[in-house]
Formats: C-alpha cells, structure tokens, sequence
C-alpha cells in the first residue's frame, strides 16, 4: 500500500471542496491523460471521475465508491490500470491542529494485483505530485 498526506492551512470541508470541486485547478497537467492542457477534471459524489478534452472526448479516471463529505472519498482507480482492473484510492480529510491532513491511502484491488507489482513506484511518485499541486493550489488562493 502507498501512504501519502500533505497538511494543508484548511478546515477539512474548505479541503474537501477543494479536492473535488476544484480538481481540475489543481490537478498537475502531467498527470493528465487526454493530451489536451485545455482538459478538465471532474469528481462527482454520484460516481464519476473523468477527464473531458476541450473538443468533448471523456477518459474515466475512476468511479467514487464513497463519497463522505467532508471526511473520506474512496475510488477505483482506472489511472495505470483499466476499468476492468482498478486499484483503489482512498482519500481522507482529517482535522489536524489548525488544518487538514490530506491522506492518499492507494492499494490493489484482487484483479490489478500483476499491476501494482510493476507500477506501485510510479503510483508514488505520482502522488507526490499529486499532493505537491495541491498544496501550491491553497499558497496560490
């Protein structure tokens, strides 16, 4: 299992509104997949998590298992996977001293374990990114 968090100068609704709500402000152009730097992320309590290119085509991302404002999010992770085969990716939101702990708790699922074998370093590093974008998002408010 990959464990990441970033601690950010936010209560945890402020975090989690900006975590879904404004992902596609955030969210590194790097770690974008369309090829488009138009693209937009969305994350949706009512289960998708996808990229739109600017000409209208849409990559599932994801899909939200849980969707607990303002506290946890839980995902099957289709990036560097497939839909078929997702990871999971859970994201909690808990109060810590006068912020928020972001934390990234990212796993295999039964089908993707052949995967993360060969991908777990890459998952990481993505989520440092990942975090880092999202920590420079609350300095640049």
């Amino acid at each position: 299992m990959i464990e990441k968090s970033v601690l950010l100068p936010l209560t945890p609704p402020e975090a989690f509104a900006l975590f879904t709500g404004k992902i596609s402000l955030w969210w590194p152009p790097e770690r974008r997949h369309l090829n488009d730097p138009d693209s937009e992320l969305f994350l949706l309590a009512g289960g998708r998590f996808y990229e739109r290119a600017s000409n209208g085509t849409e990559l599932d991302l994801g899909r939200v298992r849980l969707w607990q404002p303002p506290h946890r999010i839980v995902l099957d992770f289709f990036m560097g996977t497939d839909a078929a085969h997702p990871t999971e990716a859970e994201i909690r939101f808990a109060a810590e001293g006068d912020g928020t702990r972001v934390s990234i708790l990212h796993r295999p699922l039964a089908g993707s374990q052949d995967v993360w074998d060969k991908r777990a370093p890459i998952f990481g590093r993505s989520w440092d990114v990942v975090l880092a974008a999202l920590r420079q998002a609350v300095v640049d408010r």
